[in-house]
């Protein structure tokens, strides 16, 4: 079955305006004995596993014991006008904002991932608005990625993240390679808008390092292939390649849910699809559980030794390629916002079950070996 990679986000506005920000309070982790180093920063995004102020706090204070790199995965959209014009921006995008500042502790490497690229990663990206996401209206429905007008109000909208979040890392393109493979002419405009907002943004913040993320595929598909092709048309306009990567479900090989089985290649083609660039995983996990999903006729058999043994190739494989910075993407099993706010969707289901801690915050086999890297000291 050929996929589409939709990632699906709901707005942590949305949860914020219903259930509170707040600051969390954290404390340094219990770690284990220090053996080696590494390449790496580690992190996680601040996904909550339920919508309610002790779950998003709880996630941030957890992400934060244990890495010292915070994913702030901004996806809901741009406020296009506004960022445009350089006005007020709606209510809860504000408060979206600050929340986020205000849950980061001191102290912490910030990588922002700011949306260009609807969820579906077929287009640009929809408004965010006072309700949230929402469809573009007239006049931007008739604008991409090419357009004067879109360049500039990301710029704008970016460089005011950056200047209030100051982050290490950007990345502006989250899964671009998506583009190449959905609609080759979304890619071309996109190439554009690459080049000019990567000029804008050097412009004023001319250390921070830029990023688009691939996201991976099977090394011997036609899609791999494909990538290979396109994306280094990208990059004169990137300081560090990004990587996306779930292969439990979206690689071809046999047996999935177990990482013996992953392709000797798997992560190390992306030395081949973007050569010459420094490397760092923006995104991955592992389900700790067996994920059935009868619409999307999936049946991947997994569990929480497998998560583990993931992890540790994760890291390994990731130090060898001495990346920058490796991000898991849910720290905490969201169940219980799967079954209220997500309402049981069929797409959300396939990371449920990625986190290093269960559904009821019980820590899972791998997050030691996580903090055993984490002991290890940064090169």
């Amino acid at each position: 079955m050929k996929w589409l990679k939709p990632i699906f986000f709901i707005t942590l506005s949305f949860i914020i305006s219903n259930c509170g920000g707040g600051n969390s309070t954290t404390s340094p982790p219990i770690q284990p004995p220090t053996v080696g180093k590494r390449s790496f920063l580690m992190g996680f995004t601040p996904w909550p596993y339920d919508a309610t102020i002790e779950a998003v706090n709880t996630t941030y204070e957890k992400a934060q014991q244990n890495g010292d790199i915070i994913n702030h995965h901004i996806m809901q959209g741009i406020p296009w006008q506004q960022a445009l014009d350089n006005t007020s921006y709606p209510a809860n995008v504000e408060d979206e904002i600050n929340s986020r500042i205000s849950q980061t502790i001191a102290g912490k490497i910030i990588l922002i991932e700011l949306g260009s690229i609807n969820g579906l990663r077929t287009g640009l990206a929809n408004n965010w608005g006072q309700n949230g996401e929402e469809a573009r209206t007239v006049p931007w429905d008739n604008r991409n990625f090419d357009s004067p007008e879109v360049i500039s109000a990301y710029s704008n909208f970016a460089l005011d993240l950056i200047a209030r979040f100051n982050p290490e890392y950007f990345n502006y393109g989250t899964e671009a390679s998506e583009l190449i493979l959905s609609d080759i002419n979304e890619f071309n405009k996109f190439k554009i808008f690459a080049q000019q907002v990567y000029a804008n943004i050097k412009a004023q913040y001319p250390n921070i390092k830029l990023m688009i993320s691939v996201a991976l595929k099977s090394p011997d598909s036609n899609e791999s292939s494909l990538l290979q092709q396109h994306i280094p048309e990208l990059l004169d306009y990137v300081d560090v390649i990004g990587v996306s990567v779930y292969p439990y479900i979206f690689f071809n090989h046999n047996n999935k849910g177990d990482p013996a089985n992953l392709p000797a290649d798997w992560l190390t083609q992306i030395t081949q699809i973007a050569p010459g660039k420094p490397v760092a995983i923006t995104e991955t996990g592992w389900i700790a559980k067996n994920l059935v999903i009868d619409n999307f006729s999936v049946n991947v058999t997994s569990n929480e030794t497998f998560q583990k043994n993931y992890v540790s190739r994760l890291l390994q494989e990731s130090n060898n390629l001495n990346s920058e910075f490796v991000i898991w993407w849910s720290l905490i099993d969201y169940q219980a916002l799967w079954e209220g706010v997500l309402n049981r969707d069929d797409l959300a289901a396939i990371w449920r079950d990625i986190g290093l801690y269960d559904e009821q915050v019980q820590p899972r086999s791998g997050l030691t070996t996580w903090q055993q890297f984490l002991a290890r000291v940064k090169q």
